[in-house]
């Protein structure tokens, strides 16, 4: 079985994939791999990491608990995707691989919107090249800076709010919030399209994908594990090199 490991600065998603296939799934806070015992013999692990500093201590951990040395992605271990870009090794690893987790499963074009710590799009062309992308503060980000930087807003969760005219400050945080969000996605999503096409899907992930999704009609599909398929796809290619 293998241990796919998608190490993010506030999450770590750990999935266990058997034949291919996502048997199951744990996210934990980023300190808090040693408390997780994945159910099963573990015999391969791959890791795909935006936070250079817990990478190490990932490694270490799985080869510590199942005798393994995980592999470890980076654009050059990824084949079969043209990064069509000068600098390639500035481009996260997890938007690599939900790029080619994308041109096999769904196909291209596609805008891939990831709702993590920050919200990035990244850009399939018809060819399935990765052509880059934008990136902003998260929606998290974004609540968490209205609760730090005034002296009376609340620290709120974030959920889609009853209605757009909020009759309390919390409902009016949870407006402003989810439907400026949802308005800021809707207009990136038509710069892209006029980009790349008319018939360019769009694919959501990351751990707010859902709720986004649910408040606009221009995001086709939602697949909240394209990293762990994506890690899944680039270890097999890997392994046939």
């Amino acid at each position: 079985m293998l241990l796919a490991v998608d190490i993010g600065n506030t999450n770590i998603v750990l999935g266990l994939f058997k034949k291919n296939k996502l048997i199951s799934k744990h996210r934990i806070l980023s300190n808090r791999l040693a408390h997780v015992n994945m159910r099963g013999v573990v015999d391969a692990a791959v890791i795909a990491s935006v936070v250079p500093g817990l990478t190490g201590a990932v490694a270490r951990q799985i080869k510590k608990r199942y005798g393994i040395k995980p592999v470890i992605v980076s654009w050059k271990k990824i084949k079969g995707l043209t990064i069509a870009l000068k600098k390639k090794g500035q481009v996260g690893v997890d938007r690599l691989v939900n790029a080619v987790a994308v041109r096999h499963i769904y196909g291209t074009p596609a805008v891939i919107i990831d709702f993590g710590t920050a919200t990035t799009f990244c850009a399939l062309d018809r060819q399935g090249r990765y052509l880059g992308g934008a990136i902003t503060s998260g929606l998290a980000i974004s609540r968490d800076i209205l609760h730090e930087r005034t002296a009376k807003l609340p620290l709120i969760k974030v959920t889609r709010p009853a209605g757009v005219i909020g009759k309390n400050t919390v409902d009016a945080m949870r407006s402003g919030l989810f439907y400026g969000y949802v308005d800021m996605v809707e207009g990136m999503i038509k710069r892209f399209r006029a980009r790349l096409g008319p018939r360019v899907k769009v694919i959501a992930t990351g751990g707010l994908s859902g709720i986004m999704a649910s408040g606009t009609k221009k995001i086709d599909i939602v697949d909240p594990d394209l990293t762990l398929k994506g890690l899944n796809l680039v270890y097999n290619m890997i392994q046939r090199r």
